[in-house]
């Protein structure tokens, strides 16, 4: 998975924006984001891992919805629903817990780098 940050300022609202190979990842870039909040995820995510499917870990911003369990970390493109797609290749991605946990420290990092 590729990605990179960028810091946007929309007339005095800093965006912290996901550019990615993987759209439902670019769907987590935001206005209201704060390393505390993307260590909540982290924390839930690693939480997660070990949960059966009916404990499972889920957070949810209006464009993707994150799942977290014992049978792997899936994304649920919101924002592709809501437009009326029912493709599921379209409409999820499945991850390994390590590889969003980094993508989450990372976008972490750059979040404090440039709060």
């Amino acid at each position: 998975m590729d990605y990179k940050f960028e810091k946007l300022d929309w007339g005095g609202t800093i965006i912290f924006n996901v550019l990615s190979d993987l759209s439902i990842i670019e769907n987590i870039g935001s206005w209201n984001w704060t390393p505390q909040k993307a260590q909540e995820i982290i924390s839930g995510v690693e939480n997660g891992r070990t949960k059966p499917k009916e404990e499972a870990y889920e957070w949810a911003n209006e464009d993707v919805y994150v799942i977290s369990n014992e049978n792997g970390l899936f994304l649920i493109d919101l924002m592709a629903h809501r437009a009326g797609e029912t493709d599921s290749e379209k409409l999820g991605l499945q991850l390994t817990h390590d590889e969003f946990l980094q993508f989450m420290k990372d976008f972490k990092a750059f979040i404090e780098e440039n709060s």
